[in-house]
């Protein structure tokens, strides 16, 4: 028998795609080592690009139904459009006003900070320094310690570089979600085109199956917690407002803002409950405000919120921390946000593939017996 008779054609062939594959990877390999980062700056671009377009997407996702409702009202020819900026303006209006209501209340707060000058001229001399000491003082620790006082300085930087970049990503967001939202029926349109020319008739069931899943889980999830974050704040508010705490309407918005994020829940409106009653001597209003916000925040999370999260799906804790460290790490506070609801929507469709091999396997039994 001849060598060539006794090769198996199927295993070769196997293993000249292996040897071909593994050729291509070591290829690129070497590309990528010796264009340095050349990729990584087209990656960036790409990222640059991409993540305001993601968030003008999901922004726009949450806004339709309001959109859809109001251009209801109107029976001109424009109503999508009368629709887009009427939502547009009202959402933009109530983030100016929580805005300007959170500066005032930092302003307030920082006016009752008062410095005077000789009362810290007075504490000085009784200790029996100068201010020329001190100011040579200064001098010579801040010329020892200029390093640290760089790299201070270069987080300090890196921290407003940080917040320029969420807010020029914020704005090209708003203006994505602005033209999705006013033209959201020819993009559905188009994709749905797509769906049809790429996608073989027997699969498109399923592929539509696939996203009516998606759909139930992101709308059930985020609109829900959307509506629970906004009886939060009214519920929180009016509470703080009835114990007689100054700035309710801040504490009741920043407690509603962490009820966003899983397992933060009043933390921020603590905080801000806390630096409130310290800068107005009403240290004993704080032990009764903490009282009643964590009160509200136990029927939030056992009777409200499940109530309004009865749509999504229930997944373990552990799950849900897990996609949030991804999200965050990926999408920063959006990425939080969607995390929840993106590791529900690949549970679903993980416990339907197994559903399916359960079928299959019983089947496979029952045809053996």
């Amino acid at each position: 028998m001849k060598l060539r008779d006794s090769i198996d054609k199927r295993y070769t062939k196997i293993a000249v795609y292996t040897i071909i594959t593994a050729v291509i990877i070591f290829v690129l390999c070497m590309i990528l080592s010796i264009s340095g980062g050349f990729f990584k700056k087209i990656f960036d671009v790409i990222g640059l690009v991409l993540r305001p377009i993601i968030t003008g997407g999901i922004i726009a996702y949450l806004f339709e139904p309001v959109i859809q409702k109001i251009e209801k009202t109107f029976s001109v020819k424009s109503a999508r459009l009368a629709a887009v900026i009427i939502t547009t303006l009202l959402v933009a209006a109530i983030f100016a006003g929580a805005v300007f209501l959170i500066a005032v209340t930092v302003r307030n707060q920082t006016n009752k900070v008062t410095i005077d000058s000789e009362n810290i001229k007075s504490l000085i001399g009784s200790l029996g320094l100068q201010i020329d000491e001190i100011t040579t003082k200064i001098q010579d620790w801040l010329s020892e310690n200029s390093s640290i006082l760089g790299d201070t300085f270069g987080k300090i930087t890196g921290i407003f570089g940080s917040v320029s970049d969420i807010a020029s990503n914020l704005f090209f967001s708003v203006i994505f979600a602005f033209y999705f939202l006013l033209d959201s029926k020819n993009i559905g349109a188009y994709w749905s085109r797509i769906l049809n020319i790429f996608v073989k008739p027997e699969y498109r069931e399923k592929v539509q199956e696939i996203i009516r899943d998606a759909d139930r889980c992101f709308s059930g999830y985020i609109r829900g917690k959307l509506l629970d974050a906004l009886l939060v704040f009214v519920m929180v508010t009016i509470a703080m407002f009835i114990c007689g705490i100054p700035y309710s309407f801040v504490i009741g918005l920043m407690t509603a803002i962490g009820n966003l994020i899983p397992f933060v829940g009043p933390i921020g409106g603590l905080i801000v409950l806390l630096v409130i009653c310290l800068s107005e001597n009403l240290m004993s209003k704080f032990i009764l405000g903490a009282v009643v916000l964590i009160l509200l925040m136990q029927i939030d999370a056992n009777v409200i919120n499940p109530r309004l999260m009865s749509r999504s799906i229930a997944i373990h804790p552990l799950l849900v921390f897990t996609a949030m460290i991804a999200g965050g790490a990926v999408g920063g506070i959006v990425g939080m946000l969607v995390s929840a609801p993106i590791a529900a929507w690949l549970k679903i469709e993980f416990d339907k593939y197994v559903d399916q091999l359960e079928k299959k396997q019983i089947a496979n039994q029952k045809v053996g017996q």
